[in-house]
């Protein structure tokens, strides 16, 4: 338990520019932009930064990466979050809505990029407090799966002990904090796969290969796959898209099936592919029709750590006290972050903060909907979240 003279005043501290917070927050909202394409997001950080007295290097054309040296030599931690947005038109209640059409930050990301901001102005602040070196990394281009290699190809990770980051979530109250001991999120691939056949008059289906027909089985059979796994670990086959054929009397002779394939460990996912690749290949062949498969390999599976969950626990019953932190011994959910490309190269733990409120439904829909509403106060709750994960590390008694 953090028990140092930082520990004790860091709420009290943190009030005195929440208003700020909020007001940075706000702005963000108003201004998402898409993965790798962050450019006001990273410039506003930017200056941010630099005012807490930061230097800021950027990385992968719109991440930002600082660091934090304590007064003595300590311990190294890694605190993340993630600054991009989604190209999802805005439907909710905010008095700030979203100003650029078809943007939105329907993913808590504004939210995440301000608590982390919070906790680098309360460490800068105390840094003649602090025994070792905080990294901060504001990763861009999380939705597309891999903005984590940005800042693994400049070795952010080496000599880091622990890393740590937290993800809002409209399934736990506001007030309260989830962690998973173990296996937490998923691993998350996306497959295209494009079939070529042969067309023909539909009177006259014996002179063609009909993909519409071979696409429909290969996603039934990919369901049949999916559901004759084992049970004790969860996997998960979706079809999101399928594509096929250009009028109602032709026989079509090229289609496309677009999916996910998701696990929760290392294991299964590379069984998992070569399995569904399998059917896929197999179904083609007796339809007479030509598969071609492509997988695109994003985020791993997130396992937290022992020691860096057990860290977790602390920071969180400190911030929203012990009562309102859960324990989940099970996943939390086959969604996917890729902060599990830092937790491969460290040891770490991934937070689920509540944001529902009881009577606003707004505030209980999933992430990516349009009418999604975060409250402010989630945003000073990551940040005591952050900063005391930190001082459980750094913090000199």
């Amino acid at each position: 338990m953090g028990n140092g003279i930082l520990s004790e005043m860091v709420r009290q501290e943190l009030e005195t520019y929440t208003e700020e917070l909020y007001g940075f927050r706000r702005d963000l909202h108003r201004y998402p932009e898409p993965s790798g394409k962050e450019e006001i997001t990273s410039a506003k950080i930017k200056e941010k930064l630099e005012s807490y007295g930061y230097d800021v290097r950027i990385i992968g054309g719109t991440g930002l990466y600082t660091e934090l040296k304590g007064i003595k030599e300590g311990p190294v931690i890694i605190l993340r979050a993630d600054i991009d947005a989604l190209p999802i038109e805005e439907k909710s209640s905010y008095p700030y809505p979203s100003e650029h059409k078809g943007f939105m930050h329907a993913c808590g990301h504004d939210v995440h990029t301000t608590a982390l901001l919070g906790a680098a102005r309360f460490l800068s602040a105390h840094r003649d407090s602090l025994a070792g070196t905080v990294r901060f990394v504001f990763q861009n281009a999380e939705e597309q799966g891999h903005g984590s290699k940005y800042f693994l190809a400049e070795r952010v990770t080496d000599g880091a002990e622990r890393v740590y980051g937290f993800h809002v979530s409209p399934h736990v109250r506001l007030g309260n904090i989830l962690i998973t001991e173990g296996a937490d999120l998923a691993s998350c691939d996306s497959m295209k796969i494009r079939l070529y056949g042969k067309s023909s008059h539909i009177a006259r289906p014996h002179l063609g290969n009909d993909v519409s027909v071979c696409a429909a089985d290969i996603v039934i059979h990919l369901r049949a796959l999916a559901g004759g796994l084992d049970p004790l670990t969860p996997a998960l086959i979706g079809i999101g898209r399928i594509s096929s054929g250009t009028g109602w009397n032709i026989i079509s002779d090229y289609g496309e099936i677009e999916g996910t394939v998701r696990t929760f460990s290392v294991e299964q996912r590379e069984m998992l592919i070569r399995s569904v690749e399998e059917v896929i290949n197999r179904v083609s062949t007796l339809y007479g029709v030509r598969a071609e498969t492509e997988f695109e390999l994003n985020a791993g599976c997130l396992i937290n750590d022992a020691g860096a969950y057990a860290t977790a626990y602390q920071a969180s019953a400190d911030t929203v006290g012990e009562a309102g932190v859960t324990v989940k011994h099970t996943p939390f959910g086959f969604t996917a972050d890729d902060f599990s490309e830092f937790s491969k190269e460290v040891p770490g733990c991934f937070i689920h903060v509540g944001t529902a409120i009881d009577d606003r439904e707004d505030t209980k829909v999933s992430l990516h909907s349009p009418d999604l509403y975060i409250t402010d106060e989630a945003v000073t709750i990551g940040s005591e979240l952050l900063i005391r994960c930190a001082l459980e590390h750094l913090e000199t008694k």
